[in-house]
């Protein structure tokens, strides 16, 4: 059985075909099966053979004891040996011999032998057991050669001797051989049957549809999923066919949907290459129209810058007009309360009255040139207001190229971004306005300075034309207090508002160059833009607030 295993186990090892295979197996099968009905019968065999020797034996040695017996106890030798002769005639006898209870051999077929004294193991034994015995004697080799016999001879008087018989077993061993052999040539020609019953099945049944699958499978590994293969028989092999066929079929509906899949694939990453591309040239225009922003912001940034330092000398002079004016109060107070020294007084309050006139000269130079400054910061709206239509118009078609593309996200923010625009471009309108109306306001109050002016000039020659009359000088007196007290309190307001409005572009400019700082890294992030136009909207509103100082400022200069 191992070597059977054994065998199968190579087979499975070695690059045979299938019909040597079968073959190989179906004449193991049938070795196995002759071998084993073989040994078998072999055994059977050798055990019938054998019992037949034994009963041969035991009847030639019960024959022999009812003629011995009586010849031992009477002592007759002679008839002993011609006992012993006569059996050593028969078939297959190769000794027979009479001992007595001592082991003394008193007749033997080999006259040598007689009177000698057999004194081995196996005698020893088989005297002490005085009963029937029977030994199987081998060669060298291990194989049966004697086959001894051992009897007692009993007499009435006890056991007075014993009677052995030797049985050659070669016949036996002849035997055995020939039979081995038997089985050994009836198992290479069941061999010889079984390779040539394997190849004949394997040629008419195996083969061809074998033959037809590797054809098939050739035909599909090329790509040709059309080739069938043809059905011989309606069994395992049939099916076989059968599966290979539909397999065939379900093989090719798969490759057919895999290239389907594949050109779809394709071209929906054509599709997105071609939005990806879309969406890039619009982030490099958007950060195109960012970087221009970002020049022309930087641009007004300096021009505010110049403007507070317009009004900070403004300022300035402004502080002086008030100390002068203050100064020119506290003078004519003076001189109401000293009317005696009228004279002096008036004289220094002309002098007073004349450093007032050159402030309020000199504040209305600087109102003028705020005015042309104003002027360049209008220009600088309406820019700003162009850039914004032109920003407005690159939204919409940045959002139309967007919505054209299927890009949700870009759309989406270039929607916002047009709303900030939109938004942004009504508050710098709006300012634009508001300014216009500062610049009316600034005109209306350099004619009220010019009217002060003219004012303090009239004022000047009341004083010298008041010494006709000192009623006269007290009642100028007083109409220039209350006069000098309104220009005190707009001169006051002014510098507060001045003041404002210096702290309020100070921190537009700020926020105006994170804005720039915070558009340079947006880069084409449409996102951080967006940011961007909110943090631009909302420095326009506080332009606007701005403004709305200035006219303040403006009623102030009308008062």
């Amino acid at each position: 059985m191992k070597l059977i295993e054994a065998t199968g186990s190579l087979i499975h090892r070695l690059r045979l075909s299938v019909m040597t295979k079968i073959a190989i197996a179906l004449s193991l099968l049938v070795t196995f099966l002759i071998a084993a009905v073989g040994a078998t019968v072999f055994l059977r065999d050798y055990a019938m053979f054998n019992k037949e020797l034994q009963d041969k034996g035991w009847n030639i040695v019960n024959s022999a004891l009812q003629f011995s017996g009586s010849y031992l106890q009477a002592g007759n030798t002679e008839s002993l040996n011609n006992l012993v002769k006569t059996v050593s005639t028969y078939q297959d006898i190769s000794y027979a011999m009479v001992m007595d209870t001592g082991g003394k051999i008193i007749a033997h077929t080999d006259d040598k032998q007689t009177g000698g004294k057999l004194n081995d193991e196996v005698t020893r034994n088989a005297l002490a057991a005085k009963t029937n015995v029977m030994e199987i004697r081998k060669n060298e080799y291990g194989k049966p050669l004697i086959m001894d016999f051992y009897a007692p001879i009993n007499t009435s008087t006890g056991t007075v001797g014993y009677f052995r018989l030797g049985i050659d077993m070669s016949g036996l061993t002849k035997h055995v051989n020939n039979t081995i052999l038997s089985i050994l040539l009836i198992c290479l020609a069941a061999i010889a049957a079984g390779i040539s019953l394997a190849g004949l099945i394997s040629k008419r049944i195996l083969k061809k549809p074998l033959r037809d699958l590797t054809a098939a499978t050739e035909k599909l590994a090329t790509g040709d999923f059309s080739y069938k293969v043809p059905v011989h028989y309606q069994d395992e092999l049939g099916d076989l066919a059968t599966s290979f066929n539909t397999m065939s079929i379900h093989l090719a509906n798969l490759i057919q949907s895999v290239k389907s899949s594949a050109f779809d694939i394709n071209n929906s990453a054509e599709q997105i290459l071609g939005r990806l591309q879309t969406s890039d040239r619009a982030n490099n225009r958007l950060s195109h129209t960012f970087d221009l922003l970002k020049q022309n912001t930087e641009e007004q940034v300096a021009i505010l810058k110049q403007s507070i330092g317009l009004y900070e000398q403004l300022s300035g002079q402004s502080k002086q007009a008030m100390d002068s004016i203050l100064q020119i109060l506290h003078e004519v107070n003076q001189t109401a309360r000293l009317g005696e020294n009228g004279a002096s007084a008036i004289s220094k309050i002309a002098v007073n009255i004349t450093e007032s006139s050159r402030s309020l000269m000199d504040a209305r130079n600087l109102l003028k040139h705020l005015e042309v400054k104003s002027n360049k910061f209008s220009k600088t709206i309406d820019y700003f207001s162009n850039l914004l239509d032109k920003n407005n118009a690159f939204t919409l078609q940045v959002a139309l190229q967007a919505a054209r593309s299927g890009n949700s996200e870009l759309t989406q923010a270039a929607e916002e971004l047009h709303g900030i625009s939109e938004d942004s471009l009504k508050q710098i309108k709006q300012m634009s306005r508001e300014l216009a109306e500062v610049q009316n306001s600034w005109l209306a109050a350099e004619s009220a300075l010019g009217e002060n002016t003219k004012r303090l000039a009239d004022g000047q020659e009341s004083v010298k034309e008041a010494g006709e009359t000192l009623d006269q000088v007290l009642q100028s007196l007083l109409q220039s207090k209350e006069i000098i007290e309104e220009i005190a309190a707009a001169a006051q307001r002014q510098s507060a508002s001045i003041a404002d409005i210096r702290q309020g572009q100070s921190g537009i400019i700020d926020e105006l160059l994170k804005s720039i700082n915070k558009s340079s890294g947006a880069g084409s992030d449409a996102k951080l833009q967006t940011e961007s136009l909110h943090d631009i909207d909302s420095l326009a509103k506080k332009l606007m607030r701005m403004v709305d100082r200035l006219n303040v400022l403006s009623l102030q200069f009308k008062i």
